[in-house]
């Protein structure tokens, strides 16, 4: 892991994706680009100056930037963490994913509060946003997640594990990060006559070669719900998750299980794309 990609609204969450990056920067040596977005809306005045105007007041949000990416650096154990404030104008959810594909970034990570919450509610929403349309990998930390070497792993997987080589990398340079060598495989069955697959089982122990899986299955219609309630079940303190490109009609009338857990999940979620 080379780069990772911290956007921020100045908010408590967005701390806490910080620091839980420095951690993660500290193991790796990774470079972390802090990025704030100032919406071409912001600061524009009426009158007609808004050019001159938006350019003072971004001038303005990148000093508070700095300011910001100082406090957050200023611990000893964070000293060798390159960091790297980046303030532009553009749309947040658009501009996150060009960012991190032009960076040549590895890990987006990204603070959330869920749907709901007045503190950090940007990213609480955006979150989703980033999932739909990025390319690269993206890690959801909720606001009093802590990074630690004894975290245990699950994964949310409708047995359709079609990611790239350097994607089932990260996810094994983040187990290993977290202290971890095996993880907990959750696949929901929707249909009350379901059953698990041997064959599909075999399919995700050598795509993910090893790291020691189990599999659990659990009936029930609502997918996210049911992973919610494996988390608090299983133990489990860090969720991963595929999102897959599905067509424009799927999304309309099924959504992104992915995007759907970004929104309320307690534990700090890792989604891969395939």
């Amino acid at each position: 892991m080379k780069k990772i990609l911290v956007p921020t609204d100045f908010s408590k969450c967005a701390g806490s994706a910080m620091k839980y990056a420095l951690d993660m920067a500290v193991e790796t040596g990774a470079e972390i680009i802090s990025l704030h977005l100032v919406s071409p809306y912001e600061g524009v005045d009426v009158d007609g100056s808004g050019l001159l105007w938006i350019k003072e007041y971004q001038e303005a949000k990148a000093k508070a930037l700095i300011t910001w990416v100082k406090k957050h650096h200023r611990m000893p154990s964070y000293k060798n963490v390159k960091i790297s404030p980046v303030c532009n104008i553009g749309f947040t959810v658009t501009e996150i994913a060009e960012r991190a594909k032009e960076e040549g970034v590895d890990l987006i990570i990204m603070g959330t509060t869920g749907a709901s919450g007045v503190d950090g509610m940007l990213f609480g929403s955006i979150a989703g946003g980033v999932i739909a349309v990025a390319k690269t990998p993206v890690m959801l930390i909720p606001q009093n997640a802590k990074f630690s070497k004894t975290l245990p792993f699950g994964m949310a997987s409708d047995f359709k594990i079609d990611c790239g080589k350097e994607s089932i990398l990260l996810l094994r340079e983040v187990l290993n990060l977290h202290g971890q060598s095996s993880m907990k495989v959750v696949h929901v069955l929707t249909e009350t006559d379901s059953k698990p697959n041997e064959k599909q089982e075999k399919e995700i122990v050598a795509k993910l070669k090893g790291i020691d899986i189990t599999f659990h299955y659990l009936h029930d219609k609502h997918v996210a719900n049911a992973i919610d309630n494996f988390i608090e079940a299983s133990g489990v303190k860090f969720l991963c998750a595929i999102s897959h490109k599905h067509s424009y009609i799927y999304k309309i009338f099924h959504g992104s299980i992915a995007k759907k857990l970004a929104f309320h999940v307690q534990t700090p979620l890792l989604v891969l794309f395939d």
